[in-house]
């Protein structure tokens, strides 16, 4: 599975960070692959950052985040790329948000 996990970071956490990124390398699990990983100097927090990743284990994501501690604010959400996406929203025309089916539901005209 993909998974999108956003990130921010003051000065303060910096060097902490980025011994930690060099580090995961070496501790990371065998199920975890990063697919794509950014980052860009901002305002406030002055560092973002955005990483694709590809893993079946909760561990292995609950390892990343727990590795990382206190020094990032992380966000992790499911992904898809964006044909297979529409694929799967074609498949049921009648599906809402999530997934959910709308029943009973009028459209206003």
């Amino acid at each position: 599975m993909l998974f999108v996990a956003e990130y921010e970071l003051g000065w303060d956490a910096l060097e902490a960070v980025m011994a930690k990124r060099l580090e995961w390398d070496e501790v990371k699990p065998d199920d975890f692959r990063f697919v794509g990983e950014y980052v860009w100097q901002d305002h406030e927090p002055p560092f973002r950052g955005v990483a694709i990743i590809d893993t079946d284990s909760v561990e292995a994501l609950n390892s990343f985040a727990l590795h990382y501690g206190p020094t990032l604010k992380i966000r992790v959400h499911p992904a898809s790329d964006v044909v297979s996406a529409i694929g799967m929203a074609g498949r049921d025309s009648t599906a809402g948000p999530r997934g959910r089916k709308r029943k009973g539901v009028k459209r206003r005209r």
